[in-house]
């Protein structure tokens, strides 16, 4: 609903062009569930109109297909770990060495903290 979605949004709006792909999964998420409303609007302030997302699971064959999986927090890695053994040569942190925020529940402050982290971080990726 909110960090992944956000980082698969920006992913394909500045990496398309280079090739990138994004799929937005989850490790506990409900299925179905939409994209939360403060972080539509600030995908929206940007220019991103491709606002529609269903939330998933994530299922073997989106393990099988990614070249690199990036999860928020160190408990998603785990959970991939258990999950799909193969997750974990290529499953890493979005920020490297910490966990990202869950804004869900805050204010607008905080969502636009996380979101403007995870942009910066997908611009980095798109840059290497």
């Amino acid at each position: 609903m909110c960090r992944s979605p956000a980082a698969e949004k920006l992913l394909t709006h500045y990496g398309t062009a280079k090739g990138f792909e994004a799929r937005s999964r989850g490790t506990g998420v409900q299925p179905g569930f939409g994209l939360h409303k403060k972080i539509a609007a600030l995908l929206k302030a940007d220019g991103i109109t491709a606002l529609e997302h269903h939330g998933s699971l994530v299922m073997e064959p989106d393990v099988d297909w990614a070249d690199l999986i990036i999860v928020m927090e160190e408990g998603h890695r785990d959970a991939l770990a258990d999950m799909f053994p193969q997750s974990m040569r290529k499953t890493q942190l979005l920020l490297e060495d910490k966990d990202l925020e869950d804004p869900m529940g805050k204010d607008e402050k905080v969502f636009k903290a996380v979101y403007e982290i995870i942009k910066a971080a997908v611009k980095k990726m798109v840059e290497k």
